[in-house]
């Protein structure tokens, strides 16, 4: 509206000033100009309207974009003038705002999709950290429930839990389990004396001395007051337990420092046995506990089994095993010879070591009765070495003698071919007295070389390194597979006399007997039969083309003074 009355007050004094000039100009002044200078006036009254126009268009854009942030809207002028130079202007202005809002934006959104990173890891970190702590707090606290906070062993409900477990296994497998219960004798007194921080560290000490005398596999735990509870697990024979017990009477026994007096302590032991004394978890450690009674009640200082007879077992077990050891030291073990017996020549071509104790007051005990005490109580490596130097000691003898060279042929017990320390000392044995390894045969079993095929593979290579010669005892028992016997650096194999008893009159016996028989062959290993007892047997063997043939038949194990008879007696037939 102002620009309205703007161009009226212009055309009003426009007129008035034309008016005037009429009649104040000259007279000089013609019309024309007149005209010319009221042309003009016009002309510039029509350009300042027309730009006041475009400007006020331009004004109204530029108020649009503003005030509704329409920076992609553009300003569209047309012309050449002042007013178009200054849309361009504009234009380009928005331009520079648009791509710095876009450049912004772009910004923006980056810095906010990498503060969501950071936030979304931050929290799941700190839910992560808040889990955690929250299952090491649910463990301390199962923990706390299921471990004795003085010892840190299990205690009787997580030993309860554990020997649930191990009944079940040894169910499903039939082995034999025991429970022993121990407790200190007159620890009341101790603890009057030396008072409850000095009975703790006794306690923790004890506790130290009980874990080393047991394998890997059994379980210790602790109960109320001075009691402790032992899982024996997978035992051979519940005798076993009994070497157990005087281990720990052994260890409880030993000297104790309190304040700078010293001191022993006694135990008691009370032993239940599964699946003989009881087939739950109830039932064991009641027996076991009533077997602790016995024991208390006969002075402290010993154990007791549940079952009567284990006990007197036991007894006998432990007794024998004492006597074992002094049995070295009083020259009361020997060796006995059984020759093997070449089929194609009828000669013997070596012998066999057996052991034998001659107990002074038991008289001859039977190997099966003491090489798996040996076993158990590791006496077996002591005996062992004594057996090679034995070995070595009558070859070298029979060869200063001028008899023919023999190979002696030495059984290897589990433990024996698994320590470390065999192969050392048979190299070390050999070696003092000058044999030639070619005259020793180490015959090891089905069941302990396929306890772990890789690393039997190894000790049986570094056997072979020595020299000795090698065969697989009782094979066909059941536990070789057959693909292994090509890894096994192995000169023969001995057919276990379960199959030989059944020939001729056992069909199975007999197939099988004949498969081993071309199997082994085929390998290139010799063969010989162990535990030939009848003329029919010798014949069949000798028809299957069988190497070698041991047994009662052709001659029980003799003393070395009585085999070297039947070694003048073959020398005599071959010089006649």
């Amino acid at each position: 509206m102002k620009q309205k009355y703007m161009a009226a007050l212009i055309v009003g004094l426009t007129g008035i000033f034309y008016l005037t000039l009429m009649f104040f100009i000259p007279k000089t002044f013609s019309f024309i100009t007149l005209l010319t200078i009221l042309s003009s006036a016009v002309t510039l009254y029509a350009i300042y309207k027309t730009i006041i126009k475009r400007v006020e268009r331009l004004n109204k854009k530029i108020s649009n974009i503003e005030t509704k942030n329409l920076f992609a809207a553009r300003l569209k002028i047309n012309g050449s003038d002042e007013v178009a130079n200054i849309a361009i202007n504009i234009n380009a202005i928005l331009d520079k705002i648009q791509t710095s809002s876009r450049e912004l934006e772009h910004m923006t959104n980056e810095v906010t999709q990498q503060l969501r990173a950071k936030n979304m890891k931050l929290e799941h970190e700190m839910t992560a950290k808040s889990r955690k702590k929250m299952v090491i707090d649910y463990e301390y606290l199962m923990q706390l429930g299921r471990s004795d906070e003085l010892t840190a062993l299990p205690n009787g409900i997580q030993f309860n839990e554990i020997l649930n477990k191990a009944i079940t296994y040894s169910k499903r497998r039939r082995q034999t389990l025991a429970v022993l219960l121990v407790n200190l004798d007159l620890f009341k007194l101790v603890h009057d004396t030396f008072g409850q921080d000095n009975c703790d560290l006794i306690l923790k000490e004890i506790s130290k001395r009980l874990q080393n005398v047991l394998r890997k596999e059994d379980v210790l735990a602790k109960l109320d007051g001075d009691e402790f509870i032992i899982l024996l697990n997978d035992i051979s024979k519940p005798k076993f337990a009994s070497m157990v017990a005087e281990k720990i009477l052994s260890a409880c026994s030993q000297l104790l420092k309190v304040d700078a007096q010293e001191f022993t302590l006694t135990a008691s032991v009370g032993i239940s046995i599964y699946p003989l004394d009881g087939h739950s978890l109830e039932e064991l450690l009641e027996n076991a506990d009533k077997a602790l009674f016995k024991a208390k009640q006969s002075g402290g200082n010993t154990y007791q089994f549940y079952t009567e007879e284990v006990q007197v077992e036991a007894l006998e077990y432990i007794q024998l095993e004492s006597a074992l050891r002094k049995a070295i030291q009083n020259n009361e073990l020997a060796l006995y010879y059984q020759p093997k017996f070449r089929v194609a020549t009828g000669n013997i071509c070596g012998v066999e070591a057996l052991m034998r104790w001659e107990h002074p007051t038991l008289g001859m005990i039977h190997p099966a009765k003491f090489i798996t005490l040996a076993e158990d109580s590791g006496l077996i490596m002591q005996i062992g070495e004594w057996a090679f130097n034995e070995v070595c000691q009558r070859i070298k003898y029979w060869e200063n003698e001028g008899f023919e060279h023999l190979t002696i042929a030495l059984k290897l017990s589990a433990r024996q071919f698994n320590h470390p320390d065999t192969i050392k000392m048979l190299m070390n044995v050999l070696g003092n007295y000058e044999i030639n390894p070619k005259y020793i045969e180490l015959e090891i079993t089905e069941q302990t070389v396929m306890q772990n095929v890789e690393s039997a593979a190894v000790i049986l290579e570094k056997f072979k390194a020595i020299g000795v010669q090698i065969s697989i005892d009782h094979f066909g028992t059941g536990y070789t597979v057959i693909s292994y016997l090509k890894q096994f650096p192995l000169s023969a194999i001995k057919i276990d006399k379960s199959y030989i008893k059944g020939i001729p009159n056992k069909p199975n016996d007999v197939a099988i007997t004949s498969a081993l028989i071309a199997l082994a062959h085929k390998l290139g290993l010799e063969v010989v039969a162990e535990g030939v007892e009848t003329a029919e047997q010798v014949q069949f063997l000798a028809g299957q083309g069988c190497d070698v043939l041991q047994g009662y038949f052709l001659s029980h194990p003799v003393s070395a003074q009585k085999i070297v008879l039947q070694f003048k007696k073959l020398q005599d037939e071959v010089l006649g």
